[in-house]
């Protein structure tokens, strides 16, 4: 199929913006004028040093959170990561020296981004959608912040990609599997993905992926190493306390919004029950149940940023080169708005509910509806859709 100008035009345009995300985040830093404080962290790298300061501690007779070695690695967060994840990767990065590593992650996570585009436009040559896809892909500017503090959220969209193209390509479920299990191993957001899995009785992926993760997950549990990781994980399901000016929820909206915390939680957990009922009823398509079920996680997880948007690529990219509901043209509105900044840096422009690059809580107020509104509407549609649909029974 032969392609046009404006195709090659589109890829240029897009390929230019994203490595001008890299240009900015490690030269110019000319766009972290589009992100508030406290965004924008003062030390570039404390997410991504975390990983690494945890094996180095570990090797050095601290723990895996980082804490308790007599020589430290860099300065960066106390790690939060999965102990197997924190290991494996910890160890690689932490055998360079801190600055190296981290411009490397830069490196890797750039030319992985090339590979899926290249796979994006072998596999998907003829598909007339295929160049708003790619601008999707890479325009994304959450990506930025993403890219800006060398988080590993990268790996949880990579294998959310995978996952994915193994599906639709009809791959063997053991390979979704074992990129499922990966995906858990980064940010254990994919146990949001079970019912979907279940409902389509994906039962090698689910005894695959699961099994590998509480196969590398239970001697950690057993030996004491991993328990940061599991008591962290509770407590950011049960004990939310994130809000501004870094998260981006609706469950941190109307607890600021003085919402008791005990109709915050009924509201998730009613929230998952409408989507378990839709999931049975209604059998939607496969990007609409990870659309859904993943929303979820953007509206009520506790400590969501910004960059934690990013998650939302795969499902669009694929989503609008499969599924007929991402390829209307309201549908695309709401996911070219979700690509976009928010409106901050007129915000810091004009200084409107900001102080400096601070934002005021109305200011935050405003950054975050503008976040999680175009996900409420893209929602909507799908279920009114599913709605005028008779219901599949199996």
């Amino acid at each position: 199929m032969h392609r046009s100008f404006t195709f090659f035009l589109i890829l240029g345009v897009g390929l230019s913006i994203h490595i001008f995300f890299y240009l900015s985040a490690y030269v110019t830093h000319s766009l972290d004028y589009f992100f508030p404080g406290g965004t924008i962290h003062a030390y570039q790298g404390i997410d991504f040093f975390q990983v690494p300061n945890g094996m180095h501690a570990f090797l050095h007779g601290g723990a895996l959170t980082g804490e308790g070695a007599l020589t430290s690695y860099a300065y960066g967060n106390t790690n939060v990561y999965h102990p197997f994840f924190t290991q494996v990767v910890g160890y690689f990065f932490q055998l360079f020296p801190p600055q190296t590593a981290f411009l490397l992650w830069g490196a890797i996570k750039f030319f992985i981004t090339i590979g899926m585009a290249i796979l994006l436009l072998l596999k998907y040559w003829t598909n007339k959608s295929l160049p708003f896809a790619l601008l999707l892909f890479f325009i994304f500017f959450p990506q930025y912040l993403e890219i800006w503090n060398g988080q590993y959220h990268f790996l949880l969209t990579t294998s959310l990609f995978f996952v994915i193209y193994a599906f639709l390509n009809k791959q063997s479920p053991f390979i979704i599997g074992i990129w499922y299990c990966i995906s858990l191993l980064v940010k254990p957001i994919g146990l949001l993905w079970l019912p979907l899995f279940a409902i389509r009785r994906q039962w090698i992926v689910l005894l695959t992926g699961m099994g590998l993760f509480v196969a590398v997950s239970l001697p950690y549990l057993f030996n004491g190493h991993g328990a940061y990781y599991f008591v962290n994980l509770f407590e950011r399901v049960n004990n939310p306390i994130g809000g501004p000016p870094g998260i981006f929820t609706l469950d941190a909206l109307l607890r600021f919004w003085q919402m008791p915390t005990e109709m915050v939680s009924a509201l998730r957990y009613t929230t998952l029950a409408l989507l378990a009922f839709i999931e049975i009823k209604f059998r939607p398509k496969l990007l609409v149940s990870f659309f859904l079920w993943t929303t979820s996680y953007l509206l009520f997880y506790d400590f969501v940023f910004e960059y934690h948007y990013t998650i939302l690529i795969p499902i669009f990219v694929f989503g609008v080169m499969t599924e007929k509901i991402f390829q209307k043209n309201f549908s695309k509105i709401l996911m070219i708005i979700t690509c976009l900044p928010t409106p901050f840096f007129l915000m810091h422009l004009l200084q409107i509910e900001t102080t400096g690059a601070l934002v005021t809580d109305t200011g935050w107020t405003l950054l975050v509806l503008f976040r999680i509104i175009p996900l409420l509407l893209l929602g909507y549609l799908m279920i009114a859709d599913l709605m005028q649909k008779k219901p599949t029974h199996q």
